[in-house]
């Protein structure tokens, strides 16, 4: 059955229990197909054939340096929580990472998330990519941005359809051979505009240096 980027993240947490808790919330899954399109892709997008260079990830939090992020956006609240993904580890299995964070007070009002996923094959993440970036424009407020020298390919977007109950929803999606990581930014009060300018790069410089750390 084929699985959509969207459904491989199966680690969803619930805006509550994390906020006011820090604790994790069980797992979702989905079995969207990608479109009919989905497998379109450019020729500079990487290669085409083989299993790719990495292989499913595991305790990523450990990998995740939020330095960048937390100077771009807003001071951590708590230690990160961390939590496997994939329904179906034949196709693909990945981990993901949280890290709360409070613009305001002494409570987390926000939270920057890690979601990386090794897809079984390149042809695989290549398709689930464009995937990903044929449907975003549906879900964008603004334009979707591709994002250039960050893994084989990469876009990013500010979030409207899916943002509730946040006021702020920022995504990059990379792809790296056979790998695919998302970092989202959210947050329950309005980014100021500066906040989010400086966010997007420090999302990029996030990813940039996890990439390496999944290799090894």
């Amino acid at each position: 059955m084929g699985m959509s980027g969207h459904g491989m993240r199966a680690a969803r947490w619930g805006v509550g229990t994390v906020l006011a808790l820090g604790a994790l919330v069980g797992c979702g899954s989905g079995d969207e197909k990608p479109s009919a399109h989905a497998g379109a892709s450019s020729a500079a997008a990487g290669p085409t054939k083989g299993p790719g260079d990495y292989r499913p990830p595991t305790a990523l939090c450990p990998k995740v340096d939020f330095g960048p992020l937390t100077a771009a956006v807003a001071p951590t609240a708590g230690a990160p929580k961390g939590e496997l993904t994939g329904s179906d580890p034949s196709t693909a299995a990945g981990a993901a990472c949280l890290q709360a964070f409070r613009t305001t007070g002494t409570k987390a009002d926000g939270r920057s998330t890690v979601y990386c996923t090794a897809w079984k094959d390149v042809p695989t993440a290549i398709k689930q990519y464009a995937y990903r970036l044929s449907s975003a424009p549906k879900e964008a407020q603004g334009a979707v941005v591709k994002e250039s020298g960050l893994g084989g390919e990469a876009f990013r977007y500010r979030n409207l359809k899916d943002a509730a109950p946040f006021a702020d929803d920022l995504q990059l999606v990379v792809r790296d051979s056979n790998m695919e990581c998302e970092v989202q930014v959210q947050s329950l009060k309005p980014l100021t505009d500066q906040r989010v300018e400086a966010a997007w790069p420090a999302m990029a410089v996030t990813v940039r240096t996890l990439l390496p750390e999944l290799r090894s």
